[in-house]
């Protein structure tokens, strides 16, 4: 069984038209990565969650038929974008190419994994390290692609060499 979300929860003011830096470390922790449920005229559950999908905002996760089909759908939903949102990425500065992982939260920093001087190098780390963010074949599907619904963070690198092809760039 899923677990529980709140429905219809008293939100702080303005919840919705913040900016995710702009949030106080006691808002972060009473919301980031919780969903909950608001009931909409129809019946239906709109299911959202502040999570750094969208950076002023909550993100919408979909919308479900009842209660129970809510905290399902929150479940997948957030699964998904948490897997999203831990693949390491790759940036590229000053001839260097920087494995990291981005911040799970505004008032986190992002982690240095680790660095080379190639992008060969990189995506060698990349497949020992962390095979299931890596595509099969090594193209750009899959990786850079955030969960169905969702915004892409950080674009695709389409200009690393071929071997660093399907890695996530930083943004």
């Amino acid at each position: 069984m899923p677990s529980r979300i709140p429905l219809d929860p008293k939100l702080p003011k303005a919840f919705d038209a913040t900016p995710n830096e702009a949030r106080s470390k006691t808002q972060l922790d009473q919301w980031w990565d919780r969903p909950y449920g608001l009931t909409r005229p129809d019946g239906r559950i709109e299911v959202r969650c502040l999570n750094g999908g969208a950076w002023d905002r909550s993100t919408h996760l979909g919308i479900a038929d009842d209660y129970d089909a809510a905290c399902a759908l929150a479940e997948a939903k957030q699964a998904e974008w948490l897997r999203f949102r831990e693949q390491p990425c790759t940036c590229l500065d000053e001839g260097r190419v920087t494995v990291v992982r981005q911040p799970q939260r505004p008032d986190e920093e992002m982690l240095e994994l680790a660095s080379f001087s190639t992008a060969e190098a990189a995506t060698e780390y990349l497949r020992a390290n962390f095979p299931e963010h890596l595509p099969r074949d090594n193209r750009s599907e899959g990786m850079g692609r955030a969960p169905s619904g969702t915004a892409l963070l950080a674009p695709p690198t389409a200009a690393l060499p071929e071997p660093a092809r399907g890695l996530r760039a930083c943004a």
